[in-house]
C-alpha cells in the first residue's frame, strides 16, 4: 500500500513538471515516468492483472514511440504533419474514438481504484498536450466521440464501461474548451474529476460492477438515491454540478463554432435520456419498497463542502 501511494505522488510530480515546461522532450519523458509508476498501481490480487499491466504498457508506449517519433522528425516534417501525428498519439492515450477498444477490454481487468486514476489523473498531461498543439481537425474528433460515445452506453449494463464512454463525452468538451482557447477545461476537469470519485467511491463500496446488481446491494436507499444523483450529475442534467459545468461551456464555445456545440449539446441529451432510462424505473421500484426518504441520513458536511469547492473553483474560472 506504501508503494502504491509512492507511486501516486511520483505520478502527481511528473504532471506537475509537464504543466510548468514548454519543452516537447518533457512532455514525452514526463508521460514515459507516468507511465512506469503508474504501472505497480494496475498490479492487484486479480487474476488477469498481469495482463492488464502488459496491455496498458503496450499501448501507451506504442502512442509515446508515436509522439517521439513526430518529436524527433519536427524538421523533416511540415508543421500540420507535426501536429497531426502527435495529436494522433494523444488521441491514442486518451482512448477517443475510435481509439477507445484498448480501454473498454482493459476495464473488465482492474479495479474502480485504478479505473479512477485512469480516466482522471492519467489524462491530464496529454489534454495539456494537446492545448500546445494547433489543429482545426480536433473539432472533428470532438464531434465524433461525443457522438459514438453517448450511443455506444445504450443498453450497457457494465458500471466500469459507463463510465468509460462517460470519460470520453466529457473529454469531448475539455477538448472544445482548448479549441477556445480558455483555461476552463482544467476546473471542468476538476469538476468531473470530483464526481468520477465519488462514483468510483461508491460503487468498491457497494462492490457492484453491473448496473443490474447495483439494485440489489446491501446498501441503504440513500446510498441509492446519492448514487442516481452522481450519475445524472455526470450525464449533465440541471440542476446538478454536471450541468453547470457544461452550461459554462456552453457560453465559452457557443460564439466561435455553433456546429461543434449544438454535436455536444445532443450528445449531453442522449446521455441524460439513457441515464434516466437505466436508473429512474428501478429508483422507484425501490422507493415502494423503502421507508419513506429521510434528509436525516443525509451527510451535511459532506454537502456544504461539496458545494464550496464548486463555488470556489467557478468563482476563479469565470472571468477567463
Amino acid at each position: 500500500m506504501f508503494f502504491k501511494n509512492l507511486m501516486k505522488w511520483m505520478i502527481m510530480i511528473t504532471i506537475i513538471i509537464s504543466i510548468s515546461s514548454k519543452s516537447w522532450f518533457i512532455y514525452w519523458l514526463m508521460m514515459e515516468m507516468n507511465l512506469l509508476m503508474f504501472i505497480p498501481i494496475l498490479n492487484s490480487k486479480k487474476k488477469n492483472s498481469s495482463n492488464s499491466m502488459i496491455s496498458y504498457f503496450v499501448i501507451q508506449s506504442l502512442s509515446s514511440n508515436l509522439f517521439l517519433i513526430s518529436m524527433l522528425n519536427f524538421e523533416i516534417f511540415t508543421m500540420s504533419l507535426f501536429n497531426f501525428t502527435a495529436m494522433m498519439s494523444i488521441m491514442i492515450k486518451l482512448a477517443m474514438i475510435p481509439f477507445h477498444f484498448w480501454l473498454t477490454n482493459l476495464s473488465e481487468m482492474i479495479d474502480f481504484n485504478s479505473l479512477f486514476l485512469m480516466l482522471t489523473v492519467q489524462k491530464i498531461i496529454p489534454l495539456y498536450i494537446l492545448s500546445s498543439i494547433k489543429m482545426e481537425s480536433l473539432s472533428i474528433f470532438v464531434m465524433i466521440s461525443s457522438v459514438f460515445a453517448s450511443i455506444f452506453v445504450i443498453n450497457l449494463k457494465s458500471l466500469k464501461k459507463i463510465l468509460i464512454f462517460s470519460s470520453i463525452s466529457h473529454q469531448s468538451w475539455m477538448i472544445a474548451l482548448i479549441l477556445m482557447k480558455s483555461n476552463f477545461w482544467f476546473s471542468y476537469m476538476t469538476l468531473y474529476s470530483i464526481l468520477i470519485y465519488k462514483i468510483s467511491f461508491m460503487l468498491i463500496k457497494m462492490k457492484s460492477n453491473y448496473i443490474n446488481n447495483f439494485w440489489y446491494t446491501k446498501s441503504n436507499f440513500t446510498s441509492k438515491v446519492s448514487f442516481c444523483m452522481m450519475m445524472l450529475s455526470l450525464g449533465g442534467m440541471p440542476p446538478f454540478l454536471g450541468f453547470l459545468m457544461k452550461f459554462i461551456s456552453i457560453l465559452i464555445i457557443i460564439n466561435s463554432n455553433s456546429m461543434m456545440i449544438s454535436v455536444l449539446i445532443i450528445s449531453s441529451i442522449i446521455n441524460i435520456f439513457v441515464y434516466m432510462q437505466a436508473i429512474m424505473p428501478n429508483l422507484l421500484i425501490n422507493s415502494l419498497n423503502t421507508k419513506i426518504f429521510s434528509f436525516k441520513n443525509m451527510n451535511i458536511k459532506n454537502m456544504i463542502l461539496n458545494l464550496n469547492i464548486m463555488i470556489v473553483i467557478i468563482s476563479m474560472n469565470l472571468v477567463i
